[in-house]
Parts: C-alpha cells; sequence; structure tokens
C-alpha cells in the first residue's frame, strides 16, 4: 500500500503567524504543515497530529487480514473453564444496601 505524498510544509514567519494564527490553525485542522520562520531562517516545524477518526472499510479489511480465525465454541469452553458465576462474597456487604 502506498502511502500518500506530504506536501512540502508552508513558510510562514512567526510575525504572521501572531497575525493571522486563526488561518494557520484552520490549515493545521486540515492537516497542512509549516515552518515558522524568524528573519527567513527555519525555526520550528507546526505540524498536526494525525487523529483518525475513521478508518476505511478497505484498511480495515487489510488490518484483519492476517488475524487468525477465532473458534467461538473453544474460546466458550476456555471462558467457562476460567470464569466462574459464583459470588466468593457479597459485592453489597458492609455498604448498607
Amino acid at each position: 500500500m502506498a502511502v500518500p505524498e506530504m506536501s512540502p510544509p508552508t513558510e510562514v514567519s512567526v510575525r504572521q503567524f501572531v497575525n493571522d494564527s486563526g488561518a494557520v490553525t484552520r490549515g493545521l485542522r486540515e492537516g497542512r504543515q509549516y515552518l515558522l520562520t524568524i528573519n527567513g531562517e527555519p525555526l520550528a516545524e507546526v505540524t498536526p497530529i494525525r487523529r483518525h477518526r475513521f478508518v476505511r472499510t478497505s484498511r480495515a479489511q487489510t488490518m484483519f487480514a492476517t488475524a487468525p480465525t477465532l473458534d467461538y465454541e473453544e474460546l466458550r469452553r476456555d471462558l467457562d473453564t476460567a470464569v466462574t458465576d459464583e459470588l466468593s462474597e457479597d459485592p453489597f456487604e458492609g455498604t448498607g444496601l
């Protein structure tokens, strides 16, 4: 799977950033990267934090394609062996309920 190419960061002077931080913030939300400069010299790279809110179906299928097949009956037996439905003590004891 190809990784999308990132465009080079947009150069923004510190003065521009201070005067129009709203535009830079909007750009960051859109995934743009910025290179802050002072007197034309690079000062800092500003990159957005990548938060994936949506995963495409094809990406999810690719991620899970190599996952082992789940045997529900075997899982159920393992859980029944490891977990009991019986309480060893009253969870409400001492609470006044």
